[in-house]
């Protein structure tokens, strides 16, 4: 028979930290700052500007064609109707790159590819879709106003106009300005490094069935929810309830990584075993606790300046703790308040919610009913993903905080790609 030893101080208990508290004790610990580093315009997508961007020239850089069409006098084409037709001279053809322009005189054309400059003595482009070709002349049968299809210098742009700030997400249309302007790079905050481990037995034991895909499904939820929000992860797979494994597998990644999360194995039962590799490294948990349902067992050290953030295993419990954890951490990294990198709506709620003791990690469908946004809570256990499925808002409700039908309150989205318009 064999005999189990226990450990003499496995009845530890959590000392719950409030989450304002626990949020500014993790900030205040950290030594990671914000990162710079120059990207390729081509490459920034989705990536967050570290610096204001103003246009170094105008767009269009000259009065222009909007359309293919012939440059014309506009009070040359007064009185022009089907009946009345005006006849014009073509003198010759525009490109963008022409160099020497020929002057427009009364009763003169130009051809004008579009975006080619205007030239002197015009003020308007009359479409070739509008007008017949007869030799060299064309027939004009209406009146062109004047600025008709020109785009005029800076119209678009100006030189020196901000059109981007510092924290701002790039999109694919910055990308086109960006190129269009000439710039090849641009400044951006360095994505945070995160590293995530999965903790636990049977979790661990299933992972050594090679099984496709991995039985760490949860671990990727955290993987993506980072990297849509503008840092980098990797999964470094899954870990047994073993102090020592775990206690080297965090210094190993502690190095390389500007973050470190376990998810699992970090509440206090006798076979968790985060809290004590964590103790091991010489600096016992800050937090190990949150005054928040689901997402109690969450908590943190800081180790060499960087954070390591214990999860718990179920996944609602461990998107609430990412999002009072993580989230500040990635809003950091990149110089950004945490407004900007969920954005957030104000919504009537849809039933009474009655108050816990705990802050609460309210989980909401916000849609549009009779003209007003309205929020339908999704209620569920800690590891009842289906709640987050039907979900795209949030909001964590203080403790002993009954809220009525009908009060408004800030939602922030789950996601960028789970929010509404605003």
């Amino acid at each position: 028979m064999s005999c189990r030893v226990v450990r003499e101080d496995w009845r530890r208990v959590l000392k719950l930290t409030p989450v304002e508290v626990a949020v500014e004790k993790l900030l205040k610990a950290i030594d990671l700052k914000p990162r710079i580093e120059d990207v390729e315009v081509v490459n920034s997508l989705g990536r967050v500007l570290a610096e204001d961007v103003a246009a170094n020239q105008d767009i269009p850089p000259y009065d222009c064609a909007c359309f293919e069409g012939y440059a014309i006098r506009s009070r040359d084409t007064r009185g022009a109707t089907r009946s009345n037709p005006v006849k014009l001279k073509v003198l010759g053809k525009v490109l963008p790159d022409t160099k020497e322009l020929p002057v427009v005189r009364e009763g003169h054309a130009v051809l004008l590819v579009t975006g080619a400059p205007m030239p002197p003595g015009a003020d308007a482009i009359v479409r070739v879709e509008e007008v017949k070709l007869e030799g060299d002349h064309i027939i004009v049968f209406r009146e062109v106003r004047e600025l008709e299809n020109v785009a005029l210098k800076g119209e678009d742009v100006k030189a020196g106009e901000l059109i981007l700030r510092a924290g701002h997400v790039i999109r694919p249309v910055d990308v086109g300005l960006l190129m269009g302007l000439g710039y090849s790079k641009i400044k951006v905050y360095a994505k945070a490094k995160f590293a995530i481990f999965s903790v636990g037995k049977e979790l661990y034991l299933k992972g050594l069935e090679r099984r496709d895909p991995p039985p760490n499904n949860y671990a990727y939820v955290i993987k993506g929810l980072i990297e849509e929000l503008g840092g980098s992860a990797d999964v470094l797979g899954i870990l047994p309830d073993d102090v020592g494994v775990v206690k080297e597998s965090l210094l190993k990644a502690i190095d390389e990584y500007d973050v470190v999360i376990t998810m699992g194995s970090c509440s206090i039962g006798i076979n968790d075993a985060v809290p004590d590799a964590i103790s091991e490294l010489g600096v016992p948990a800050m937090v190990h606790g949150l005054t928040l349902s689901p997402g109690k067992p969450a908590g943190f050290t800081v180790f060499r300046g960087k954070p390591i953030i214990m999860l718990p295993g179920h996944i609602v419990s461990a998107v609430a703790a990412f999002y009072v954890l993580c989230l500040p951490l990635l809003a950091h990294m990149t110089g950004r308040p945490i407004d900007k990198v969920l954005p957030y709506v104000y919504a009537k709620l849809a039933v009474d919610e009655e108050a816990l003791r705990a802050h609460r990690f309210l989980r909401v469908m916000v849609e549009e009913v009779d003209g007003e946004l309205v929020a339908k809570p999704m209620h569920g256990g800690a590891n009842v993903i289906s709640t987050l499925l039907r979900s795209n808002y949030f909001t964590i409700l203080p403790p002993n905080t009954t809220v009525k039908k009908g009060e408004k309150l800030k939602f922030t989205a789950l996601s960028p790609s789970s929010m509404m318009p605003q």
